[in-house]
């Protein structure tokens, strides 16, 4: 019997499509997206949160460098 599955082994019935800020749609697990809307997080493609979550690491390095004018932030 043929089932409909993903690269990673995920049944496309268990995945939820979301339109992304970015203007990206993207399939993501859909256990996944109802625990962040529970949680009243944004639900966002993988680009936005590796970028997001990049800027949050430059901000926390500079801040612990010294290197980051607070008047900005």
């Amino acid at each position: 019997m043929f089932v409909n599955l993903t690269l990673d082994v995920i049944r496309q019935c268990d995945m939820s499509k979301i339109y992304c800020d970015c203007g990206n749609i993207v399939s993501l697990d859909k256990a996944s997206v109802r625990l962040k809307r529970a949680l009243r997080k944004p639900v966002e493609c993988n680009m936005c949160r590796n970028h997001r979550i990049s800027e949050d690491i430059q901000y926390l390095n500079d801040l612990f460098d010294g290197t980051l004018d607070e008047s900005i932030a």
